[in-house]
């Protein structure tokens, strides 16, 4: 059921991803509580050699944040065009474009709306486990890709969260509304990404960031773990049923802390990278 959740559009597009606040909650806690943070957008991009011309489309753009910094860095872009599945991301991210060469659209990763060979890099990140057909995303991505075009795609690893993933399942275990706990991230990840993009791409490579996050207390992990709440309860679940499901879990990390004096959470997450065959 968890992987169910994870790949319904309507509760992607209209709960977990109607706009950013979801997405901001997870990102500044990575931010904030990430021991020897990394800048992640800045190392996604330096997986790939750049000319400084390339036409560019990101695939589950979101806010926009990777292209905008990408158009305050340089100027010479053929393109940087985003495309997002949820108007209210693409209303975001236009919103704070409006004075940089960045374009942005709603679209499906599975029926792109571009022509044949338009991009000379598509990216899609950390977006790729949520669509329904990820073969047929990945096949589109080839086709919008002109000859020797570049694929970077950004997944986790299936174990990553073990400890996060840990404490979903024995949520479910003991409290009523909770779904199985089933990663997202395990229907594409580092592990079996390369088999998907194999089809399509060549010369594949994968690269791996290892992390650790580590709270000092046990309300910024609430936090997170409520930021996920669309794809962690049964549909139509209580009010009650989610404050029980927090309390639960701020008990139990507290009583780690109490212990150890703080919580760690082991985290891999990476990029996957291939060139467009033929």
């Amino acid at each position: 059921m968890g992987e169910q959740l994870g790949q319904d559009p309507q509760i992607l597009r209209e709960q977990e991803y109607a706009d950013d606040g979801h997405l901001d909650v997870r990102r500044r806690t990575h931010q904030l509580y990430t021991v020897d943070p990394v800048d992640f957008g800045q190392w996604t991009l330096e997986r790939l050699v750049w000319q400084g011309d390339e036409r560019v489309l990101d695939v589950g753009c979101g806010p926009g944040d990777l292209l905008r910094e990408m158009a305050r860095q340089h100027q010479g872009w053929g393109a940087l065009i985003g495309l997002d599945f949820s108007a209210g991301m693409i209303a975001k991210a236009s919103g704070l474009a409006r004075d940089l060469p960045v374009r942005f659209f709603v679209g499906d990763a599975q029926s792109l709306s571009f022509p044949d060979a338009s991009f000379e890099v598509v990216l899609a990140r950390h977006m790729l486990y949520h669509v329904p057909d990820i073969g047929q995303a990945v096949a589109e991505a080839a086709r919008v890709l002109g000859p020797s075009g570049r694929f970077l795609t950004v997944t986790n690893s299936a174990h990553t969260m073990a400890d996060y993933t840990a404490f979903r399942r024995s949520a479910a275990a003991h409290l009523p509304g909770v779904v199985e706990p089933e990663l997202a991230s395990g229907r594409f990840s580092l592990e079996n990404a390369p088999a998907w993009l194999e089809p399509h791409f060549r010369e594949i490579e994968t690269h791996i960031l290892r992390g650790t996050l580590r709270f000092p207390s046990a309300q910024p992990f609430v936090d997170y773990f409520a930021s996920a709440r669309a794809m962690s309860m049964q549909p139509g679940h209580s009010e009650a049923e989610w404050q029980a499901v927090l309390e639960y879990v701020s008990a139990q990390v507290e009583a780690v802390i109490a212990r150890q004096g703080h919580f760690d959470v082991g985290k891999v997450t990476g990029a996957v990278v291939g060139v467009k065959k033929g």
